[in-house]
């Protein structure tokens, strides 16, 4: 199994990559709500065949440089199937899906930008990759939401968490297989988030530190939905009035 490296968060090189990730992101989206909406499909299609492509690409140059295994490979760590969600959210417009990357997807994308942990290596071209494709997963939902015109239902938060737990019992199932860690399902990451535990500690032994990470995903997902339901309450309210 490849070495995991990591960025350290708040130093020279974080700020760098952080920043270039959110001018990135803003400016796709502004590009996004200033044009016509068939330049907006246009748009989406876009995305998604770059997405594709840099995928494609890195999944190559690690066969290449002779960094790809079964165990550290896969598009099975949840960033990379939510990435996979997000190329078919561009092209299919499914609001489920939508849902999943808003409540699931985007908060791993965003601690992954926070506390960087590199999987292949810590070159500038793994870097590169590490930060758009964790930078895509905050970029899309604002893209749905402000470009697509997209909104996640009532329900969207707590079917989105349970969806999760049929992918944590097939990707666990498979880690067991082939002796893989795909969602860090059977190992802590290395990366410093304080949502980890300490491996000294009782939650930080496995499997209990599952729980501190399905805990505050469902955390997450609550706190993202809250401005949500406060805008459906507000439209409702204006509705019954007039």
């Amino acid at each position: 199994m490849i070495e995991h490296t990591i960025i350290t968060p708040f130093s020279h090189e974080w700020y760098i990559y952080n920043l270039i990730t959110i001018l990135v992101i803003f400016s796709i989206i502004f590009i996004g709500r200033s044009i016509s909406d068939l330049h907006k499909k246009q748009l989406s299609y876009i995305i998604a065949g770059l997405f594709i492509f840099e995928f494609v690409f890195m999944e190559f140059y690690n066969m290449y440089k002779g960094l790809w295994s079964i165990q550290d490979s896969l598009p099975l760590h949840l960033c990379a199937i939510m990435w996979f969600l997000c190329i078919y959210l561009l092209l299919k417009n499914k609001k489920w899906v939508f849902e999943m990357i808003l409540f699931i997807g985007m908060p791993g994308g965003m601690h992954s930008l926070l506390t960087p942990e590199l999987t292949h290596g810590d070159s500038l071209l793994h870097k590169i990759d590490f930060f758009v494709g964790h930078g895509g997963l905050v970029l899309i939902p604002f893209y749905a939401i402000f470009v697509m015109k997209m909104w996640p239902r009532t329900d969207g938060w707590w079917k989105s968490f349970l969806k999760l737990q049929l992918l944590v019992l097939t990707v666990g199932l498979f880690n067991v297989t082939a002796g893989s860690n795909y969602m860090y399902l059977m190992q802590t990451p290395i990366a410093d988030n304080p949502l980890i535990p300490s491996d000294d500690s009782f939650f930080g032994q496995w499997p209990y530190y599952i729980l501190i990470f399905e805990l505050a995903v469902l955390g997450h997902a609550i706190l993202i939905n809250i401005p949500f339901m406060i805008k459906n309450k507000i439209n409702n309210q204006r509705n019954l009035i007039s």
